[in-house]
């Protein structure tokens, strides 16, 4: 498959939003939904009308930034559009999924992280009990403390639910719901999303025909899982531990329980055939295969997933590194193993929100991450060219030194004695120039030291409870109308 260019239908300062591709190609994509009696009872099972297309989506249960919240509105709007039905999967088999919810506080009026502790790390959400917390008091905003105290109020709200992970996602629906910005995405039952839990899967014929091929021959299973993760590299996907004696399976055996709560247990190729299919819990690649396969027609990713985005970013020395989203190996995957190449398209919805710091003294003046970085550049950059330290001169005779080593040959010995000329040429202006490159030196430490404040001002991934209404509903307007227009 090929990288589709990004649609970027809004992009301010603070705010971005973008479907990948644009939402006037999503309705194209849709398959014909399978009529095959796997699939037609599978979506039955979740709870998904069978009679018309679905488009899918899905993440960790929890109160999710407001990129995630993209990937809700997105189906809601694209399902009203296209006469077709949302389903929404909560992931609550990962281990520490919905642990935790982080908010940036105040310690001595400086900007902090802090986090507020619902559950373990090492059990999956599904797995544990509900949890009443104390609300936290410190949170860096009006608008922060306010959610802090309303995720209080919610989780009291459900804590009769049957596990964190129901508690969780129950709150998260709640908060939507009455946040008037997006209520609608939630309440209105001709588009509201129809939820269902990856722990649950095990109900479904589909599962039974999945499981039932790794059991026919895990070691094929395991062999293709690990060639497809080799092929994308910078997915992310590890490789499944092979051992003289077993294999290691993408399972886990449901071991605990909210009552008696603790870690799953990974299934490896010698147990599989022991365990009965309602102790078997699928991990994330043959969870987004399975639904993929039978449960859906389009599926919705984030950028970590998105199976059809090649994706750009950059590692901590400023190189352009290139990622694949996971969901390329599930496709490779699924195609070597089951002969499975009619998978459901993928697209992609995400968002970035920023918070509102503005109401904190000299919150204005705080650096960006990439402040600091052009600031430390500088230092670096002007250590090797006099212009940078105003001595157009030296710069001149350095950059004339440098054309004449490019013209030679890669072999010349001219280009030594060349480049030591040069080298003595920037030794003598980092001398002449020390003040100048001193006060860059210290402008840049001056800024690094505000470094953890300024990546949480510019941090993307802060609770949507924490965002006004005003910019939620900025954010639902955004994808409504994108869908509107693509529906015209």
């Amino acid at each position: 498959m090929h990288a589709v260019p990004s649609s970027v239908v809004q992009s301010t300062g603070e705010h971005s939003i973008t479907l990948e591709p644009a939402a006037g190609v999503w309705a194209a994509l849709v398959r014909t939904p399978p009529t095959d009696e796997t699939s037609t009872e599978t979506r039955c099972a979740l709870g998904l009308p069978a009679d018309r297309p679905i488009v899918m989506s899905g993440h960790q249960p929890g109160l999710w930034h407001p990129g995630i919240l993209a990937k809700l509105l997105a189906i809601g709007a694209f399902a009203e559009q296209a006469a077709a039905a949302a389903g929404w999967v909560v992931v609550d088999q990962s281990p520490g999924a919905g642990a935790k919810v982080e908010y940036p506080a105040l310690d001595a009026e400086r900007l902090t992280r802090n986090a507020l502790a619902l559950g373990t790390e090492t059990s999956p959400p599904a797995a544990q009990p509900t949890i009443r917390p104390v609300p936290a008091s410190d949170g860096a905003t009006a608008e922060v403390r306010n959610g802090l105290l309303e995720l209080a109020r919610l989780l009291a709200v459900h804590a009769s639910a049957p596990s964190l992970a129901r508690q969780l996602h129950a709150a998260c629906m709640d908060a939507l719901a009455d946040c008037g910005a997006v209520a609608d995405v939630v309440s209105d039952a001709s588009t509201a999303p129809v939820s269902f839990f990856a722990s649950e899967l095990h109900k479904t014929p589909a599962f039974a025909e999945l499981v039932g091929a790794m059991r026919a021959d895990p070691a094929h299973c395991v062999r293709l899982y690990n060639d497809a993760a080799a092929a994308f590299p910078r997915s992310g996907v590890r490789p499944l531990a092979v051992s003289n004696d077993a294999a290691e399976l993408p399972l886990w055996e449901r071991t605990t329980t909210p009552e008696h709560p603790g870690p799953w247990r990974t299934v490896t190729s010698d147990r599989l055939t022991d365990l009965p299919d309602e102790s078997i819990v699928l991990r994330g690649l043959p969870m987004t295969g399975l639904l993929r396969r039978y449960a859906c027609d389009l599926f919705v990713h984030g950028t970590g997933g998105g199976a059809n985005i090649a994706q750009t970013a950059t590692n901590d020395q400023g190189d352009a590194q290139a990622h694949v989203g996971y969901d390329r190996v599930t496709e490779q995957w699924f195609a070597a193993w089951l002969d499975a190449e009619d998978l459901a398209p993928s697209v992609v919805a995400t968002a970035t929100l920023r918070l509102d710091f503005s109401e904190l003294p000299g919150a204005g003046d705080l650096p960006t991450p990439r402040d600091i970085g052009n600031a430390r550049a500088l230092v670096h950059r002007a250590a090797h060219d006099p212009t940078l330290l105003g001595d157009e001169h030296l710069g001149k005779q350095k950059r004339k030194l440098a054309a004449r080593i490019a013209a030679l040959p890669i072999h010349d010995p001219a280009r030594r004695a060349l480049y030591k000329e040069m080298h003595k040429v920037r030794t003598a202006a980092v001398q002449e120039h020390k003040p100048a490159l001193d006060a860059l030196h210290a402008r840049a430490n001056t800024l690094a030291a505000r470094l953890d404040e300024a990546a949480i001002t510019d941090d993307r991934t802060w609770p949507f409870l924490f965002h006004s209404r005003e910019a939620l509903s900025d954010l639902h307007a955004t994808i409504q109308r994108a869908f509107a227009e693509a529906g015209d």
